[in-house]
């Protein structure tokens, strides 16, 4: 690759990177697989107590550590039961997450990056286990 080749793909790279998440944006083929509803995530090492999640857009468990903040991403791989997704929230913090799709109500979520100026890496399985209990979508409880 010659250097203008690299440097193309480094400015295309920035350039999509810097493409706002937009709510219109196309969901990773994986995730749309998945079924929405009520999903309970739990930590796979124990670090954390589990949490319940309901899920309308599946979109939610790429920046589990960013939820609130507005974050530009690009996708890195997006296959049938495997998406990675990277992202930056300027000053809020970036990640990385990986979410695997065993099936549609099974999922495996990776996520690393930095937030309040401190380094995380979260491994989460997430399951299925219900419906969402009236109107609520994408809440975190």
């Amino acid at each position: 690759m010659t250097r203008f080749m690299f440097l193309g793909a480094v400015l295309a790279a920035g350039v999509a990177a810097s493409v706002p998440a937009a709510a219109e944006a196309p969901v990773p083929t994986a995730l749309a697989a998945m079924q929405p509803g009520q999903w309970q995530l739990r930590s796979l090492d124990g670090s954390a107590p589990p949490k319940t999640l309901c899920i309308g857009d599946p979109r939610v468990l790429l920046q589990l550590r960013h939820s609130s903040a507005a974050c530009n991403r690009l996708v890195l791989m997006n296959h049938a039961t495997q998406a990675v997704v990277s992202y930056s929230c300027a000053a809020a913090g970036n990640g990385r997450t990986t979410v695997r799709v065993e099936t549609p109500r099974v999922v495996q979520i990776e996520s690393q990056g930095i937030a309040d100026k401190s380094p995380f890496d979260w491994t989460y399985e997430g399951r299925r286990v219900g419906d969402c209990p009236g109107s609520a979508q994408t809440a975190l409880r």
